[in-house]
């Protein structure tokens, strides 16, 4: 149990799961001070957030992202560092240089071990060795492995090993096949590929709150609406205990400390294959309750675990998803019924305007790269741009 009262500095504040993160530790009247690159960051305008703070880049400047988290921390006696995306890296990598002298909690594991769960290739092996089901595997280093393995199934996946967000795939099957180029893709031993068979199932997502290798909350999902075939813009829970016993599995070898999710792909005979692992919180949260989540945090006792059929939603993309396809329309607002939103939550609406008003930094990052407008993966990837880790030496 906290000795003292949590003082909370929250990190890349415009992912959906921060923004209902930061707004659940508001209801539960936490200190709570949001951050982020740009200042229309939603998250950073929920009333969740008694502050908020603009940061340099981690990818791009990470020194300088690093000293600004250390004097937030040592200007407002913050003693919980709470990371919602993959700059968990970069500090994870300065995690003594931020300890030093500091009573504060990181909540986060060592660079080492966010390393061996992020990466692709180390993360199936992982699952093999812990006797988890992942799909058959080869892992290219060269174009000329990287075709070999091609030819390997009639159906096959590809994915890049420190790809995310549903960028960096190619397959041959499914309502993805063809969409990437499989002759610009160029592996390398420092930029792996793993191609494994296509498999046919379900997609499930899992949610963890972790304390020293011990799970306390837990939460699985699936997707009743994603946004073009790639993420979930709506989340219901399930039941699923093959994903509740696969994270604390996980957690325990790892002795892991923080959040942590884990996608799979579960079969029609009921088993989750492992796809690959978040470290960090990702939409499970949503469907969790404030005391829930609070309680995870700061107080963890028994474990919980979220029951199925709760349900949310991030409206403004399911509303355009109706209007883009409007032979949909019917299909998502049956699939939404019952689901509340992420954005806009009850008297928080701010990060809904906000959502809309930090388009200014998809634009920023589209002149920054140069990037023809109509390039159909730039909704996703510019999301996260200047907060993504590629495996590569962090300075």
């Amino acid at each position: 149990m906290q000795s003292v009262e949590p003082r909370i500095l929250a990190t890349t504040s415009r992912m959906p799961f921060a923004v209902d993160e930061i707004h659940k530790l508001g209801e539960t009247k936490r200190f709570l001070i949001a951050s982020d690159t740009f200042r229309a960051a939603p998250g950073s305008h929920s009333r969740g957030a008694k502050k908020h703070i603009t940061v340099p880049a981690p990818t791009q400047e990470t020194e300088a992202f690093v000293d600004k988290i250390i004097e937030t921390i040592d200007a407002e006696q913050i003693n919980w560092l709470l990371p919602m995306f993959e700059e968990v890296f970069y500090l994870a990598a300065h995690r003594d240089r931020i300890a030093e002298g500091r009573d504060v909690e990181l909540f986060f594991p060592d660079l080492e071990t966010l390393r061996k769960v992020h990466d692709k290739v180390s993360f199936a092996q992982l699952c093999k060795d812990l006797g988890l089901p992942v799909a058959e595997t080869l892992t290219a280093t060269d174009d000329e492995q990287f075709k070999a393995a091609l030819g390997h199934w009639e159906h096959w996946f590809a994915r890049a090993a420190f790809g995310r967000g549903g960028l960096d795939i190619a397959t041959n099957t499914g309502p993805l096949a063809g969409e990437a180029d499989v002759d610009t893709i160029h592996p390398s031993a420092d930029d792996p590929w793993l191609v494994q068979e296509f498999l046919k199932g379900v997609d499930r997502c899992s949610w963890s709150v972790v304390h020293h290798g011990e799970v306390v909350l837990h939460a699985c999902y699936e997707h009743p609406l994603t946004i073009d075939n790639r993420g979930g813009i709506i989340y219901e829970s399930v039941d699923s205990p093959e994903s509740l016993e696969t994270a604390q599995r996980i957690a325990r070898e790892l002795n892991w400390h923080g959040q942590i999710s884990f996608d799979y792909l579960m079969t029609e005979d009921g088993v989750h294959h492992m796809v690959e692992c978040n470290p960090r919180p990702t939409a499970g949260c949503t469907v969790a309750t404030a005391e829930e989540f609070d309680t995870a945090l700061f107080n963890p006792g028994e474990l919980v675990v979220v029951p199925a059929g709760r349900k949310k939603m991030i409206k403004a993309a399911v509303l355009r998803d109706a209007l883009m396809h409007p032979s949909r329309a019917a299909a998502n607002f049956k699939a939404a019924m019952g689901a509340t939103g992420v954005y806009d939550q009850n008297k928080d609406h701010m990060p809904l305007l906000y959502s809309a008003l930090s388009l200014q930094h998809i634009f920023a990052y589209r002149k920054h790269l140069g990037m023809n407008k109509d390039k159909g993966e730039t909704l996703v990837a510019t999301q996260f741009f200047d907060v993504l880790y590629d495996g590569s030496p962090i300075s």
